[in-house]
């Protein structure tokens, strides 16, 4: 089995759920997500990486409805802040990792640079790109945004006939604000009532940084994905 994994930084990194379900269905795993992502880079490489390979599996953790992704032409011009592509594929291997024949970060476009750093730091290098954008958006037209993308997406993976779910790293509350939209979603492969975020919350088991969900969340996450691919006939 292939399984192609796109999301923010939930999403990456040893003991993960995507590196769980790797391990559950023995499968080789390209995982593009990255610390940092929002929806634009996570719709956008997900086409474009079903354009090139075939999968059996897509699973994606919708991130922050808030961030913006930008591709750029230099991303060089953007070396002085952590929030690219390019920066942060370089931390998404460690020493246990399977890289061999391929490692997936290989298949990682690296001229993203993330709104996520504009938003949480104002990071000064982000400011000239990204200043605009947020000064003429508010919170309705950014959510907006993200619900077409993951109408956009399921469009995409349906015409391909992938089997697919999605999920986000915490309820998606984007849904409620457009009934018209959100009705043209398959709730059929949308997991919105469990996320890591949610165990995180509940057993107190968090990283370091208390930030982000723990090895003991990932581990319940991804046993609530896999019975869910099987109650939903998404998977046998």
């Amino acid at each position: 089995m292939n399984i192609l994994v796109n999301g923010p930084s939930v999403s990456r990194g040893p003991g993960s759920w995507p590196y769980l379900l790797q391990e559950h269905y023995n499968a080789d795993l390209v995982n593009l997500s990255q610390a940092g992502a929002g929806n634009t880079y996570i719709h956008e490489t997900t086409v474009a990486e079903l354009a090139q390979r075939s999968y059996d599996l897509v699973a994606i953790m919708w991130g922050d409805q808030q961030r913006l992704d930008i591709k750029v032409k230099n991303i060089d011009y953007f070396h002085d802040t952590i929030y690219t592509s390019k920066f942060q594929k370089a931390m998404n291997d460690w020493p246990e990792k399977i890289v061999e024949p391929v490692n997936d970060q290989d298949y990682v476009q690296d001229n993203w640079v993330f709104g996520c750093g504009y938003i949480n730091t104002k990071d000064p290098c982000l400011v000239e790109l990204f200043d605009s954008y947020y000064q003429h958006t508010d919170i309705d037209s950014r959510y907006f945004s993200s619900i077409i993308k993951m109408i956009s997406l399921q469009g995409v993976l349906k015409n391909l006939g992938i089997k697919y779910v999605f999920c986000g790293t915490r309820t998606l509350p984007l849904l409620k604000r457009y009934e018209h939209l959100y009705n043209l979603l398959d709730w059929n492969c949308i997991i919105n009532d469990f996320t890591p975020h949610h165990v995180a919350y509940r057993d107190n088991c968090w990283e370091a940084d208390q930030l982000h969900p723990g090895p003991a969340a990932h581990q319940e996450f991804a046993k609530h994905m896999i019975a869910q691919l099987q109650q939903r006939h998404i998977l046998t």
